[in-house]
């Protein structure tokens, strides 16, 4: 399992989870947790109090898709923002440019990168140098190049 929380065991203090498989969304409870090699293993249990203890079911949930609902996470502090938040922005240019709207996030381990528009500009969501200001409330991430930077 890979994690996106800082530091990624606290991925287990989240729940419940929402295993996305082949066979649709299950919800678990996740009851404890270990490093093993380059990931989590987790004992899952069900929302009643029960735990998966069939082999061939925690087989079927190796390298499954895990999210949480919304509500199980605490407010973005004041300088943070949950990348999801990202989607649906207009991006707006420098210039004013309408880069068009986020339509999907790629992280690649070193930033995030949002993808924007019908023709999928890529863009590092990078504050500062590309990223001059978001704007949650109005919809809105503002950035420092132009529509001649994205040619």
């Amino acid at each position: 399992m890979e994690s996106f929380t800082e530091p990624a065991t606290n991925i287990l203090d989240y729940a419940p989870w929402h295993v996305h498989t082949p066979a649709g969304v299950r919800s678990f409870v996740p009851r404890e947790g270990r490093w093993h090699g380059p990931g989590l293993i987790v004992q899952l249990g069900t929302e009643d109090g029960g735990i998966i203890a069939d082999r061939d079911v925690a087989l079927g949930l190796v390298n499954a898709e895990v999210t949480v609902p919304r509500s199980a996470l605490p407010p973005a502090g004041p300088d943070e923002i949950y990348l999801n938040d990202l989607m649906g922005l207009r991006v707006l240019g420098a210039d004013g440019h309408d880069f068009g709207t986020v339509r999907r996030l790629h992280d690649n381990t070193v930033q995030a990168v949002m993808e924007i528009g019908d023709e999928g500009l890529l863009v590092p969501f990078v504050r500062g140098p590309i990223v001059t200001h978001t704007d949650l409330d109005a919809g809105e991430i503002h950035l420092s190049w132009t529509a001649d930077d994205a040619l």
